[in-house]
């Protein structure tokens, strides 16, 4: 900036410079147009002195014509004079040739300005590269302290669920205990209740197939297939209960059988493989030992 407010003075200098040296001009040409008219008006002048002393002649018509012109001549030099003194007030200030030849060694060349450009424009850009820097270094540091805020508040959410979590672990630690415990103990106790209800039939007998009939007595109809079929004599006592139990299957319903003891239950199971009809004997096991059964005879290994 400071360059360009000089190369403009300089400028401004050398314009004021051209304007005087065209009013010098100006005022040469007015003394050489006028040094040839003021020639005779002077003479005019030192005739009329010199002639003062004599007698008036007789103004001819000539005379009068010549005294005329030169009273012309004589307001122009007047005037031309006026004007050679406010052209000389005009001037005074204006610099000297001198002082013109000393700013003028100073004006900037045409490779000097595009130098001078080139300086300022690398300097305009660095600046403005420094200010863009700045701006984004700023935006950055905005746009960190703002992620780092989320941060803290991410952090401190985290801590607080670690503690929530800390603080629902031991009750989930035993409520897992104590449902694990549950577990074990449902299955002891399916465990047990299968064992007893097992054991609960174990002197009991069922039949398949076994003939219905209307208004039928079990008791004696069993009593005396056993007697005939298997040669087996049962007395009244060993037979503790009888009854039939639905079934999904078509045929007569099965038959349950619960003797007396385990001694009259094997007495009549030992005999059962001299059936020839489609009546059967089995043992009275329980749903979950049947299914039991049914998967280790699919069992290939067994």
């Amino acid at each position: 900036m400071i360059a360009n407010e000089t190369t403009l003075h300089k400028r401004q200098f050398v314009m004021k410079y051209m304007h005087s040296m065209s009013a010098w001009q100006t005022v040469a040409g007015y003394k050489s147009a006028n040094k040839k008219s003021t020639s005779k008006p002077g003479n005019s002048l030192l005739t009329a002195k010199v002639d003062k002393d004599k007698p008036p002649k007789k103004r001819t018509h000539s005379d009068v014509s010549s005294d005329s012109n030169n009273s012309a001549d004589l307001s122009s030099i007047k005037n031309f004079q006026k004007d050679i003194d406010d052209i000389k007030t005009k001037l005074e200030g204006v610099p000297r040739r001198e002082e013109l030849d000393r700013v003028t060694q100073d004006l900037v060349k045409a490779s000097d300005l595009e130098q001078v450009v080139t300086v300022i424009v690398k300097n305009l850009m660095n600046e403005f590269e420094i200010t863009l820097q700045h701006k984004i270094d700023e935006k950055a540091e905005e746009v960190k302290h703002e992620m780092q805020q989320q941060l803290d508040v991410l952090v401190l959410e985290n801590e607080d669920l670690k503690k929530q979590m800390s603080a629902l672990q031991y009750p989930n630690s035993t409520i897992r205990r104590d449902l694990n415990r549950t577990s074990r103990l449902s299955k002891q106790a399916d465990i047990s209740s299968n064992y007893n209800e097992q054991y609960s039939r174990k002197n009991n007998i069922k039949i398949l197939n076994f003939p219905r009939k209307e208004q039928q007595d079990l008791r004696k109809d069993f009593m005396e297939f056993v007697k005939n079929e298997l040669n087996v004599q049962l007395e009244e006592r060993d037979v503790v209960a009888i009854h039939r139990i639905p079934s999904q299957k078509a045929g007569p319903y099965p038959v349950i059988v619960k003797l007396f003891n385990s001694d009259v239950k094997r007495k009549i199971m030992r005999c059962r493989k001299e059936l020839t009809s489609k009546i059967k004997f089995v043992d009275n096991v329980t749903q979950r030992n049947m299914g039991l059964i049914k998967r280790l005879k699919r069992n290939r290994r067994i």
